[in-house]
């Protein structure tokens, strides 16, 4: 064997030893701590490494380091689950005013809605109420508004639980519906009062 081959042959053992010490590295929390990991270099110079010595070549115990380990955080996934919004849970969302079905004279101009809530709203949630479908005001951390102006007819009033970070809706209360009365363009309180002479 040429100086070379030799060299290459010490440089490719000493490569080798590296990955095996890492290797023993790794599983030394394994093995109990009283085991011992010894390094044999064999007649022909090729390193090995074992727990148990051989009775020739030269031998020698090797030291591995305490491995630093960190116990696993127990997490509790109920109490996470509890605390985000977006899993919150409302037993009871209802429109409790005005009564469904319900009619509202001519001489009433405002409606005020009413929302109940079990449990209370949740932080980082709003309210948004809707008037036939359609937004009234913006959302809210409230459980009441007061509707103005409202037309004759059937309307429907219904209130969404929003989350303010999503915008996406996490609960809809059940409809409620209430029908409008308004005087007649040819009722008298509507009509032109005469002038005075």
């Amino acid at each position: 064997m040429t100086t070379a081959q030799r060299a290459d042959q010490t440089t490719i053992s000493a490569r080798f030893s590296a990955i095996l010490l890492l290797v023993f590295a790794c599983i030394a929390p394994t093995v109990a701590a009283s085991d011992t990991v010894y390094r044999v270099v064999g007649p022909d110079g090729e390193v090995s490494y074992t727990d148990t010595p051989p009775e020739t070549g030269k031998v020698e115990a090797v030291e591995l380091k305490a491995i630093n380990t960190q116990p696993a955080l127990e997490v509790d996934h109920k109490r996470n689950q509890d605390t985000t919004p977006e899993a919150a849970i409302y037993e009871r969302i209802e429109i409790v005013a005005p009564e469904n079905d319900s009619t509202i004279p001519p001489g009433q101009l405002n409606v005020i809605v009413q929302l109940e809530l079990e449990p209370q709203l949740h932080t980082g949630h709003l309210v948004q109420f809707l008037l036939d479908g359609a937004p009234q005001a913006t959302p809210a951390a409230t459980t009441a508004i007061t509707l103005g102006d409202l037309h004759r007819g059937s309307r429907v009033i219904k209130a969404e639980i929003i989350d303010a970070q999503t915008g996406n809706a996490v609960a809809t209360s059940t409809p409620v519906t209430i029908h409008v009365k308004r005087h007649s363009v040819k009722h008298n309180s509507l009509a032109p009062k005469p002038k005075a002479p």
